[in-house]
């Protein structure tokens, strides 16, 4: 049997890779692909690639800077809190209109501006 290893880096790539994937293009998407992306797969992808543990590893790589960690764990943190504060905003129709929504992907984009290290991600 073998096993699967994930360097610092693997993590760092799916770090890229989620905030990729939470940009103010999502709201084009037809509705199905909205829900998944944002519902399931950036629900679970954001609590991996952006905890504070893998934030350190980042940080402690040169990757990421202060200020992006800052933002990451700001977005984390809105995240969380748009989920347990804001429950009426879960759903497909408030992703693609709420303001809410919008500052989000927004941040993410912003994030993923900043990044100064892109290693190759094939």
């Amino acid at each position: 049997m073998s096993k699967f290893t994930f360097t610092k880096e693997d993590i760092y790539i799916g770090y890229i890779r989620t905030l990729e994937s939470f940009t103010t293009a999502l709201i084009k998407e037809d509705d199905i692909k909205v829900g998944a992306r944002v519902f399931e797969d950036f629900d679970i992808y954001i609590r991996t690639y952006l905890c504070e543990k893998n934030l350190r590893i980042y940080l402690d790589e040169g990757w990421i800077d202060r200020d992006i960690a800052e933002k990451s764990i700001s977005l984390f943190e809105s995240f969380c809190a748009m989920e347990k504060e804001h429950p009426e905003l879960r759903n497909v129709e408030a992703v693609k209109n709420a303001e809410e929504w919008r500052k989000l992907m927004e941040l993410s984009e912003e994030i993923r501006a900043d990044l100064y290290y892109i290693p190759d991600m094939e």
